[in-house]
């Protein structure tokens, strides 16, 4: 590598700013989104990190909030606010995140309280590791096996309440059957 010559005026390095970056991607540029992420990303990870008090599901928020932000990057007023704009998306991820968690700790709450009281410990213990293994379980796998297991749902009807195939019910079934098998054995 050659040392730069003191005596020769070397130009500045151009940066962009967001208003231009916006403008490029809306025009078809997807280097120009790219560079916006890059820029970006460790602010909001940080912001979602702090509000989230881990970084357990911060990669998910950081994917969906870019992947909202990209799907209306048409519809931001100024464009100059960029991060602004991007931080706010974020965080109503988080609060929707947040919400979903409450509401899935109150359901187990009410799902403890309604359950029929076991008498038997080692069945008791047993329903408690059924219902961990069930909470350990992604929520695309846990409630088709629900309703089709539990609820007695039929597999067409599974795949309609959840918004899937019938193909698809079937194999998220086996796979939330396979992996609960596997959790419960090596309990």
């Amino acid at each position: 590598m050659h040392a730069m010559d003191p005596r020769v005026s070397y130009p500045a390095a151009v940066t962009t700013d967001d208003a231009t970056l916006v403008a490029q991607t809306l025009a078809g540029n997807d280097r120009a989104f790219e560079a916006l992420y890059r820029r970006h990303v460790r602010y909001v990870a940080g912001v979602t990190y702090r509000l989230l008090g881990g970084d357990a599901e911060v990669d998910d928020v950081l994917q969906k909030a870019f992947l909202d932000a990209a799907g209306a990057l048409a519809g931001l007023r100024d464009p100059a606010e960029f991060r602004a704009w991007l931080v706010r998306i974020a965080v109503r991820r988080v609060y929707r995140l947040l919400a979903r968690k409450r509401r899935w700790r109150w359901l187990q709450a009410e799902m403890k309280a309604v359950m029929p009281p076991v008498s038997d410990p080692q069945t008791r213990h047993r329903v408690q590791e059924l219902y961990d293994a069930l909470a350990r379980l992604p929520p695309k796998l846990r409630i088709p096996w629900t309703l089709h297991l539990v609820d007695g749902e039929t597999l067409p009807e599974v795949g309609r309440l959840c918004d899937i195939s019938v193909a698809t019910a079937k194999r998220r079934i086996a796979d939330a059957a396979a992996r609960l098998d596997r959790r419960l054995h090596d309990a």
